[in-house]
C-alpha cells in the first residue's frame, strides 16, 4: 500500500510541476529560439496615431527568421530603403519604403504599414517582436504565461 501511495503521490506531484512549468518552459524556447538568429528591426517614424495625439509614435517591428544565422540570408529592393547592419546585436536596422526578403517570405515596408507575405500587421504601442518559422508561419515574441 506505501509503494502504490508513493507511486500516486509521485505521478501527481510530477504532473503538476509540470502543469506549472510548461508555460515557463514554453517561454524560455521561444526566446531561446528567437535570439538564436539575425533580426530584422524596422522603425515606422508614425504608428497611425488618433489625430487627439499631439505626439506621433513610431512603430517597431523585430522580425527573427528561422535558419537566417548570418546577414547573407536577407536581400533588400527599393530606391527608398535604408538599412544598416549591427554585428555586436546581429540585427539589420531597416527603414524606408522597400521589401525585405528571407527564402519564401517578404517583409513589405509601406510609409504607413509593415506587410508580411501580403497580411498587413497589426500597429502597436510596444515593439512588436515576430518569430518566422521556415514554413512562413508568425509566432509572437512575447511570453504568455497562460494555463
Amino acid at each position: 500500500m506505501t509503494k502504490t501511495l508513493l507511486l500516486v503521490v509521485g505521478v501527481l506531484l510530477l504532473a503538476g510541476l509540470l502543469y506549472i512549468g510548461g508555460p515557463f518552459l514554453g517561454c524560455w524556447y521561444n526566446h531561446h529560439r528567437f535570439g538564436r538568429y539575425v533580426h530584422i528591426q524596422i522603425d515606422l517614424p508614425s504608428c497611425g496615431d488618433a489625430p487627439s495625439e499631439q505626439v506621433s509614435r513610431s512603430c517597431r517591428y523585430i522580425f527573427s527568421f528561422e535558419g537566417a544565422e548570418g546577414p547573407e540570408a536577407f536581400q533588400f529592393a527599393g530606391t527608398d530603403l535604408q538599412h544598416s547592419y549591427d554585428r555586436a546585436k546581429r540585427t539589420y536596422m531597416v527603414s524606408g519604403v522597400g521589401h525585405v526578403a528571407n527564402r519564401n517570405n517578404v517583409i513589405e515596408l509601406a510609409p504607413a504599414n509593415v506587410v508580411f507575405n501580403n497580411q498587413p500587421l497589426p500597429r502597436g504601442t510596444q515593439p512588436v517582436p515576430v518569430f518566422v518559422k521556415n514554413d512562413g508561419k508568425l509566432v509572437s515574441g512575447y511570453c504568455d504565461v497562460s494555463w
